[in-house]
């Protein structure tokens, strides 16, 4: 009944919060007071930012060490700009409240609860083996072993589960299978169960530290088609799990004194509560909030909690605090001409770059007021991008850019690309992923996105694009040399993702280009207006089909722009294959005019200045969480320029970013997200 009580005072809490932080501009526990009006307003307003899904998700693995991704099953993010950070439309809901609170605990708990030191877990994918055959969620060995091989990382007494059934037709006996590690027997059995009813069979082994291989072999196999008897052995799965079990992997993150061992119990319990929520609101409390905490945790104690049910309780409620689901912002930062408060300015930092919550060193930095001078700023921006956790600008800011997201519900149709599977779909998110992780990773100027001198490559891409070389399974640099395609513009991810499930659209890839490379984007069509395919005759080429469709004067203002510069793309088909046609029809044109045929000539042909402000741009859109406005341009142009007139890389690019006063400034709070 408590925490039934507790979970409605929260929710209650948290929704009149933001009702009051939607009028007073502040996020808290504590509603604000109303911002002063002013006419010094130097940067945009600014909605209250909540995290999205990608940012939820990264923030519990660094403040739990948990590896669950709960975001992933919330609601999708609202998008606008290209982008799921942007604070205007990112919502909170009913529904979205709910799964808040069910992430807390399942997080809380997957951090503290105490886990085998190992556990390793195979269903029918994994075991399947060549020979066999599926049976509806089963695996028919029909006579052949399988095998698994496991790395154990802490040796000790092991449980392994078998979960089979027998199959058996006539009079032959029924299945059996012997066991053995390594090489080594481990035990001989008759398979237990059924396909409708199947049984566990259970071993109890020693396992040490290292590489095991483990392998099931049917040993009285029959199949006679003539006496119309056999037997069979179906499996579902397999389980190896350690019997030691280790603590959960937040809890070095949350026990930052040993309460057993202190003299103060109470103490170290309100010690981690409050450090907790340090980390947590990406700030120090305030007195309101450390009393509340606090008050918390003795008062569940009182009514009969355990200690540390206690404390998870407690750190459930930071966890659906505004303040914990929201970007923080202070009363100091509202229509402000100053810089943005030190912890504030943490967060945009590490959200910016990590997509993730600012760590002890940053959050340490902030206190230190080493964030608030140029110097200070720069150098945590630099160690930022060469930890780990700049994946999550790769993640954020480059599968949304170059479109990896949207591949993953492409569908080309098989019968017009039977080539087209699942794996080349991987292969090709990869390419892309790796090709901007270059750049993240190097010194590479930025300038040389469109035309650089290095591709990777798979085997699934290297009979995509005809390259008459042997590859293997994973990825490998190469130079474009051997390839003949490289860049931005031959990546096969957007390629496929701008085309139609029958062929290539030439109004896509325009429209794709027109926002991502030469940032004009082309507004969508009125609503209402009733758009007609395009006419399908074979007399017809695609440039007369196009040139009919522009004679509607409803259409004709933007397709006279994204019609012929999406026709110079057209020497690659609908998932990116160079075509090898004759007389293809491949001539683009750019808004200046200028002519070009296929990807190398378009890279050649875009003026640089106009790629780097594009790319630029969308950056600052993406750092920002907001459209961009008037004030923004002195800081684009300063940084853009830079690409062109100094060959900056992509760090430095970041780090320029990072230092605009674009970033650095605070605009007045915006609570209603208009």
């Amino acid at each position: 009944m408590l925490r039934l009580l507790l979970h409605r005072a929260r929710s209650a809490s948290l929704l009149a919060s933001l009702a009051a932080a939607a009028c007073t501009g502040t996020i808290g526990d504590v509603p604000g007071q109303p911002a002063e009006e002013t006419e010094a307003i130097i940067m945009p307003a600014q909605p209250l930012h909540k995290l999205n899904r990608l940012e939820y998700n990264n923030t519990v693995r660094d403040l739990l060490g948990t590896k669950l991704r709960p975001a992933d099953t919330f609601p999708p993010d609202g998008e606008s700009i290209g982008f799921d950070n942007i604070a205007g439309v990112l919502q909170l809901t009913p529904t979205l409240l709910d799964a808040y609170y069910s992430a807390a605990r399942l997080t809380i708990d997957d951090a503290l609860d105490q886990k085998p030191a190992f556990d390793f877990s195979f269903g029918p994918d994994e075991i399947t083996v060549g020979g066999g055959y599926p049976v509806g969620e089963l695996w028919a060995l029909l006579g052949n072993p399988f095998s698994v091989t496991i790395d154990v990382p802490q040796g000790g007494a092991t449980t392994i589960t078998l979960l089979v059934g027998a199959s058996q037709i006539g009079p032959a006996p029924a299945p059996e299978l012997a066991f053995a590690i390594d090489g080594a027997p481990i035990s001989q059995f008759v398979v237990p169960g059924s396909a409708a009813a199947l049984a566990e069979q259970t071993f109890a082994v020693e396992l040490t530290p290292g590489p095991h291989t483990l392998t099931f072999s049917p040993t009285n196999f029959i199949n006679d088609a003539v006496a119309n008897t056999s037997n069979n052995v179906l499996v579902a799965s397999l389980d190896v799990r350690s019997d030691a079990l280790v603590d959960g992997p937040g809890k070095k993150l949350v026990y930052v004194c040993d309460p057993e061992a202190s003299t103060d119990k109470v103490g170290c319990y309100h010690q981690m509560l409050e450090t907790f929520g340090r980390r947590a609101f990406r700030r120090p409390l305030t007195e309101d909030e450390r009393a509340g905490l606090l008050q918390l945790w003795d008062g569940l104690r009182k009514d009969g909690e355990t200690d540390e049910q206690a404390l998870r309780l407690g750190m459930r409620s930071v966890m659906t605090s505004p303040a914990f689901l929201y970007r923080s912002r202070t009363t100091n930062d509202q229509n402000s001409e100053e810089y943005l408060d030190d912890y504030v300015l943490a967060s945009r930092l590490s959200y910016f770059l990590w997509s993730s919550m600012p760590d002890d060193r940053v959050l340490a930095a902030a206190e230190a007021g080493d964030l608030a001078t140029p110097e200070g700023l720069e150098a945590a921006a630099r160690w930022m991008l060469a930890d780990e956790r700049s994946r999550g600008l790769l993640d954020g800011f480059a599968e949304q850019w170059l479109s990896i997201r949207s591949l993953a519900t492409a569908s080309p149709s098989p019968d017009a690309f039977p080539t087209f599977n699942d794996d080349l779909r991987a292969s090709m998110a990869e390419e892309s992923r790796l090709f901007f992780q270059e750049f993240l990773r190097t010194n590479r100027p930025l300038s040389t996105f469109l035309a650089p001198d290095f591709a990777y490559i798979d085997k699934n891409l290297a009979a995509l694009y005809d390259v008459d070389l042997i590859f293997g399974d994973e990825l490998e640099r190469m130079p474009v040399a051997f390839l003949k395609r490289g860049g931005m513009l031959s990546l096969s991810a957007w390629l496929t993702v701008s085309s139609d499930a029958e062929h290539s659209s030439p109004i896509k890839r325009g429209r794709w280009l027109s926002d991502r490379l030469l940032c004009e984007p082309v507004p969508p069509p009125p609503a209402g207006l009733a758009i007609d395919p395009l006419p399908q005759g074979e007399e017809l080429t695609t440039r007369e089909k196009l040139e009919l469709h522009r004679s509607d004067p409803t259409c004709a203002s933007c397709h006279r722009l994204l019609d012929v510069l999406g026709m110079g793309l057209e020497q690659f088909d609908g998932i990116g294959r160079v075509r090898d046609e004759e007389d293809l029809d491949t001539l683009g044109e750019l808004p200046d005019g200028q002519t070009f045929e296929g990807a190398d000539a378009l890279a050649a042909a875009v003026d640089p200045a106009v790629f780097a402000a594009c790319a630029t741009q969308k950056l600052f859109v993406y750092s920002l969480g907001r459209p961009l406005q008037d004030e923004d341009q002195p800081s684009i142009n300063t940084v853009s320029s830079a690409i062109v007139r100094d060959g900056a890389s992509l760090t430095d690019v970041l780090v320029a970013i990072v230092l605009s006063p674009s970033f650095r400034k605070p605009g007045p709070i915006d609570g209603d997200g208009s």
